[in-house]
């Protein structure tokens, strides 16, 4: 994700503010703590994200990412390297299918739906699945704080409780340094594992060696020349190996390529059907049933689908490539077979690799200038992070956390606070517990049983806004909208910079989807213009809205407040070319003054064309509409028929006759209960002054 320059300061409250993501609303009191917090905003927790919100929508919950962005593998986004899964295998497709947030509705906003599916890959490229993760992640801007280091996690005892029901989370935000702390009820850790590249006495820390994880960005700074006559190393039998070695043979063509490898050669992934059935989430839960005996001789059966293994494809592609070398008569790939590399030393500019034979044979050095270390990731909680939980959490005999089917680990009595871990628990899930297969399926399982296990003092929040409050008639809904069309353009960036613009728009319902689409346009100065090209929008059209004081009704009642907004979300485009841009001039024209006659710009008219370099306009397809009419539902009719008065009493004609109509009250004059003094059929009672005398001057009838 993109990262705008500029200093982050502290806010009055000591937590980051400017750009690394929404100061928390909950969270910095422990008498009023998160429900959730997420350390790390992965594929993981990005699906955990999306379960949250449509599943339980009400829970409190923030996530820690300590980069500026998502960072899903950024080592081996290699050019053309594809993902090993469907692309139906995403953050939520295989639990929701309706999901916002699939791969699909990835496509489809970003415009290229048709031609994925007319390229026939059924395996998206490695950058495209990048690039879907920032969308998703794009959507939760207001969960989620960037550049945020997770110091510590302790349990401590909440406000008013025995039990160690809360955990304190120490972060700190990497732009500034400013430390702070958060407290939540529940953690789910999904930190990703750390590169596995062995002690500094045994393989030297020199820009030369470089892990995978940091191929890309450290590899090609180190070795510029892409012409110089390199011996190059790396170590490892996996996916990542082979690809690095293709790379530096396609992109270093005058580099020899040592491949340390611990078998004979590279084997191909046993990536079958009936093998990959064991990602099926029927077969994940009964692995994780079974005994810890079986369980681990299955991984043992199972570990070639994912560990020390390539893709049969890639194999050939790299097989042709060091074919071509043969022919050529400049062999350039050499296999060290049945090794293991042991210690890596600096030799002035070059690097001594000493390798060991795995069959007995000499052990010997092979002089590299640089070695890439494809040696996997170890899986395991941060000391330093987790020192003051982790005496408290239950392992098995060897050591590994003993977890629940909906991974939360099992801790001591004392300890009631939820910790939960996404990728550290192979042993219990088996190997798909830290690839992408089982995501939406593991998220639902933490979700329900973070619900399961809420204080029943804190009941899960309803839907939002409630039920009686969303108005279902879409007329009405259009009404506000069109009437009140002087509206709010929100968008987010993605380091969670809010924008915001007043402007009007014209609604236009026989345009775009089910929901019609929105235009308006904006100056070209104003930097809200790139979040609208081809970007979620949100726009909200505010209604009427009136204090209702408890002196207007007859009865009592709190003050409130009535009010009617319509709530939009979709997908934004721009344009520049004249005739759209005069479409939402006139269309702005007809909309204030709809009258015969009433102005209207001329197609020929030169002012516009002196308008075009200074603004820009906008479409919105409106994918979501809600209308939120507040309307003293509560009360019986006589008193909303008072509060609707009470609303119109500084409206004009035609919107006092648009407030009688949304209050839907039954004719006042159909009643025959109504006694002398009553309403006749209008808002409100004869005295002067009165809501009846307010409800006359509009002479309208209630309907």
């Amino acid at each position: 994700m993109s990262k705008k320059g500029g200093a982050v300061t502290p806010s009055a409250h000591g937590l980051p503010s400017g750009q690394a993501g929404p100061a928390p609303r909950r969270g910095t009191d422990p008498a009023d703590p998160l429900d959730l917090i997420g350390i790390g905003f992965g594929p993981s927790n990005l699906a955990l994200a999306i379960a949250a919100e449509e599943l339980d929508p009400g829970a409190d919950r923030l996530f820690l990412e300590r980069n500026t962005g998502v960072h899903w593998h950024p080592g081996m986004l290699l050019e053309g390297a594809r993902m090993q899964i469907s692309y139906l295998k995403d953050l939520v497709s295989l639990r929701n299918l309706a999901s916002p947030y699939t791969f699909l509705s990835y496509l489809k906003a970003k415009g290229r739906l048709e031609k994925f599916v007319n390229i026939g890959v059924t395996r998206p490229t490695r950058l495209e699945y990048q690039d879907y993760l920032s969308w998703v992640a794009g959507h939760f801007a207001d969960v989620v704080r960037y550049r945020s280091e997770v110091v510590s996690v302790t349990p401590v005892t909440g406000p008013g409780s025995t039990a160690l029901d809360l955990l304190h989370v120490r972060v700190r935000d990497t732009a500034t340094g400013t430390p702070y702390s958060l407290y939540a009820r529940n953690v789910v850790h999904a930190g990703g594992g750390t590169p596995r590249r062995g002690t500094p006495d045994r393989i030297c820390d020199t820009p030369s060696v470089i892990h995978s994880s940091r191929f890309l960005p450290a590899f090609p700074h180190r070795f510029p020349d892409h012409d110089a006559a390199l011996d190059l190393g790396v170590v490892g039998d996996g996916q990542s190996a082979a690809e690095i070695a293709a790379h530096m043979l396609t992109h270093y063509p005058n580099a020899k390529v040592h491949l340390f490898v611990p078998g004979y050669a590279l084997r191909a992934t046993d990536n079958n059907p009936f093998v990959n059935e064991q990602f099926y989430r029927q077969n994940a839960d009964a692995f994780y049933a079974d005994d810890p005996h079986r369980r681990a001789l299955l991984r043992t059966e199972l570990r070639n689908t994912n560990y020390g293994a390539v893709e049969a494809g890639y194999l050939d592609t790299l097989y042709d490539i060091t074919y071509a070398d043969e022919v050529r008569g400049e062999p350039r790939l050499v296999v060290h077979r049945g090794c293991d590399v042991t210690r890596i030393t600096e030799d002035g500019p070059r690097l001594n690799v000493l390798v060991r034979d795995r069959t007995g044979g000499p052990d010997r050095t092979a002089i590299c200038d640089g070695v890439v270390l494809a040696t996997g990731y170890t899986r395991e909680l941060d000391p330093a992070v987790f020192a003051g939980l982790d005496p408290l959490l239950r392992r098995d005999d060897f050591g590994a956390l003993l977890v629940s089917a909906d991974c939360r680990v099992d801790a001591d009595e004392s300890l009631t606070a939820g910790f939960y871990v996404q990728g550290y628990a192979e042993g219990a899930y088996g190997i798909g517990d830290t690839l992408l297969s089982l995501l939406p399926f593991r998220s639902q399982r933490i979700i329900d049983d973070l619900r399961a296990r809420r204080p029943e003092d804190r009941p899960s929040a309803g839907p939002y806004p409630p039920d009686h409050y969303v108005e279902k008639d879409l007329e009405r809904v259009r009404a506000v909208m069109e009437r009140f069309n002087f509206a709010t353009v929100i968008s987010a960036d993605r380091d969670a910079r809010v924008l915001v613009t007043h402007v009007p728009l014209v609604v236009e319902r026989d345009r775009g989807g089910e929901h019609g689409t929105l235009i308006g346009h904006l100056d070209r100065s104003n930097p809200q213009v790139e979040l609208l090209r081809d970007r979620p929008v949100t726009v909200v059209f505010h209604g009427p809205n009136s204090y209702l004081s408890p002196d207007v009704l007859k009865t009592d009642k709190l003050p409130t407040w009535n009010s009617m907004s319509v709530h939009v979300h979709g997908r934004a485009r721009l344009f520049s070319g004249r005739d759209e841009l005069l479409r939402v001039f006139n269309g702005l024209c007809e909309q204030a003054e709809p009258r015969p006659g009433s102005y209207r710009l001329r197609p020929d008219d030169e002012r516009i064309d002196q308008l075009l370099s200074h603004v820009v306009g906008f479409e919105v397809d409106i994918h979501e509409l809600t209308g939120r009419f507040k309307l003293s539902q509560d009360l019986d009719e006589d008193n909303r028929a008072l509060a609707a008065a009470d609303m119109a009493r500084d409206l004009g004609e035609e919107r006092r006759t648009f407030v009688a109509d949304v209050f839907d009250l039954a004719p006042r004059s159909a009643r025959p209960d109504d006694g002398p003094g009553s309403c006749g059929c209008t808002l409100g009672g004869p005295p002067a002054g009165t809501d009846a005398a307010l409800a006359r001057e509009a002479g309208q009838t209630v309907r």
